[in-house]
Formats: structure tokens, C-alpha cells, sequence
């Protein structure tokens, strides 16, 4: 994968104070490499943040998924290895209700947990992507 710079792209979305939720935020960074606009991409994430907006699988985690499968991604042992590394790094969690309680029992405040979410997986998502040479 070439070097767009998907994180400060995401950086640059979560700044404005009406960001789009984690899974848009995901799939909006990586809309110029799927070809796909950036609307479209929104509205594709736009019931995925929040855990499907019921507290299940982290936003972070479907979109990127998603995006995967964009690249042309869909080994099983690609896709399983990025949800094991995710989960590796946060205690076996990945559904968005067990995330959050979790950082707010640590005192964490939300937002930034979500944002240190979202870099995580694309910094995973490069690397798995580089894997395959997309």
C-alpha cells in the first residue's frame, strides 16, 4: 500500500468538533485508495460506530474490516490476525460497551479512547495490507 498518510487524515476528521463516529472516520481515511468518495464512505460506516449503535463490536473493528475487503483482503488468516492483535492489545475486548467501560474505569476520557482506537487499526491495517503488497 502506498504511503497516504491515513492517520493524519483521520487526525484531521476527529479534529472538527462535529467528527464522524470511529467506523466513518475509518472508512472516510481510506476512501481515496477504494475509490470511493468520501460521502459514501460515511454513510457506508454510519451504523457501525458506537458497536452497531448497540454496544457490540467496536466500530473500529467492523469498518476495518470493511476496509480489508475493499483492498481485496479477505484470507481468513489476515482478517483473524488483525481482530487477535486488537483484542491482544485490549485485554480480549473488542465489543465497544466492554472498551468503554473499561477506559472509564481507568479514568480515560472517551474521545480519546476512541481516537488511540481508530490510529491503532489503521497503523494494523497498513501493516496487514503491506502483507499482501496492496
Amino acid at each position: 500500500m502506498e504511503h497516504t498518510n491515513y492517520i493524519e487524515k483521520a487526525k484531521k476528521l476527529r479534529s472538527n468538533p462535529m467528527c464522524p463516529n470511529c467506523a466513518e472516520t475509518i472508512m472516510m481515511s481510506f476512501a481515496d485508495k477504494v475509490g470511493i468518495s468520501e460521502e459514501q464512505m460515511a454513510m457506508l460506516g454510519s451504523n457501525f460506530g458506537g458497536g452497531m449503535k448497540s454496544g457490540a463490536t467496536c466500530g473500529v473493528v467492523t469498518s476495518s474490516l470493511m476496509i480489508l475487503g475493499l483492498l481485496g483482503i479477505s484470507d481468513p488468516g489476515i482478517v483473524n490476525e488483525f481482530q487477535r492483535r486488537i483484542k491482544e492489545n485490549h485485554n480480549g475486548m473488542i465489543n465497544c460497551v466492554d472498551l468503554l467501560r473499561a477506559n472509564a474505569q481507568a479514568g480515560g476520557q472517551k474521545k480519546a479512547h476512541c481516537d488511540g482506537m481508530i490510529y491503532e487499526a489503521i497503523k494494523l491495517l497498513e501493516e496487514l495490507a503491506l502483507k499482501k503488497d496492496i
